[in-house]
Order: structure tokens, then C-alpha cells, then sequence
């Protein structure tokens, strides 16, 4: 019996999470063209390329939360009260304000900018981790994965760093959004 109240919830949440799933995308593109731009920014100065992506995926975020809570506002509400999360875009609030403390400690110089990117792949492999244990094995496998990666390149290839966990922080991304979207097809 409580196995199958487990297996009911996790549909649930995977339900939940699929609302989510163009955040992934996006995010994990961003992040991808971000260390592609590192290496470019060898011949030719593209840091302005770097923020204008960030710049759009931030407005496609917020285009895409807004659908959202128009969605949510017109039904579906029996899904938030049986499964516990809520809107699912509270879901976002413990990242946004990762990403937030992460912003203020780089802007007042708290984080070399060395480390910044590893502290951004610890966080997002943390957060794998976090849902994986509500969604599924894989993405704990997916969170240690890139947990041991930022370990590697914070002891040992910390010069490359940025280029490496953004290009693989940004394929774990999208490669969490194709999980969840498969899972969520077979449910």
C-alpha cells in the first residue's frame, strides 16, 4: 500500500515537473552557449554575446512563468492540493535564491571568478540530487556525476573550469528535461 502511494505521488510530481520542463531547456542552452562563448572569447571579444544570452534566457524564463500561472489559475488545482508542491513554480524559490546569494557574493567580490562556475555546478549537482529523490534514481546519478566533475576541476583543472561545468552543467540540464519529459510520457 505505501509503495503504490509512493509510486501515486511521484506521477504526481513528474506531472508537476513537466510544466517546468521548457526551464531546463532554456537554461541548460544558455549554459552550453555560455561555455561555448569561453572559448570563442580566445580570438575575439564576445563577452557582450555572453550576457545578451543570459539576458534572453532570463525574459524566456519569465515568459514562461507567466504562461504558467495563467495555466494553473484556469484549472488544475486538484493536482497542487494532492501532491503537496503547490504552485509548481514554487519549486524555483529555493534556486532563485541560490542563484540570488550566488550574484551577491560574486558582486561584492566574495567568489574569485575561478571558482564561481564550480560553485554554480556544486549547486546545480545538489539540486539533482534534491529532486532525484522525489523524481527518480537517475538524476541522483546525474547530481553525483556532476558533483565528482566540479570536485575534479576545482582541485585539479581549475583554469578550465568555467568552460567544462558550463558546458556540462548546460547538457545535464537538458538531458534532466528529455528524462522528465519521457518519464512523464509514460506515466
Amino acid at each position: 500500500m505505501q509503495n503504490e502511494k509512493q509510486v501515486h505521488k511521484r506521477k504526481l510530481w513528474i506531472g508537476e515537473a513537466r510544466a517546468l520542463l521548457p526551464l531546463l531547456f532554456i537554461w541548460g542552452a544558455e549554459w552550453m552557449f555560455s561555455a561555448l562563448m569561453d572559448i570563442a572569447i580566445y580570438w575575439r571579444d564576445l563577452d557582450w554575446l555572453k550576457q545578451a544570452a543570459l539576458l534572453t534566457a532570463v525574459v524566456a524564463s519569465l515568459v514562461q512563468l507567466w504562461s504558467l500561472r495563467k495555466d494553473f489559475r484556469a484549472g488544475g488545482e486538484g493536482i497542487q492540493d494532492q501532491s503537496g508542491w503547490g504552485h509548481p513554480a514554487l519549486l524555483l524559490l529555493p534556486g532563485v535564491m541560490l542563484i540570488a546569494a550566488i550574484a551577491l557574493l560574486e558582486a561584492i567580490g566574495a567568489i574569485g571568478p575561478l571558482f564561481a562556475p564550480v560553485l554554480r555546478a556544486f549547486i546545480l549537482a545538489i539540486g539533482f540530487v534534491q529532486f532525484g529523490l522525489l523524481l527518480g534514481r537517475p538524476l541522483i546519478y546525474l547530481g553525483l556525476w556532476l558533483f565528482a566533475l566540479s570536485a575534479v576541476m576545482g582541485v585539479w583543472y581549475l583554469g578550465y573550469s568555467a568552460v567544462i561545468l558550463e558546458g556540462m552543467g548546460g547538457i545535464s540540464l537538458v538531458v534532466c528535461g528529455y528524462m522528465l519529459r519521457v518519464w512523464g510520457r509514460q506515466s
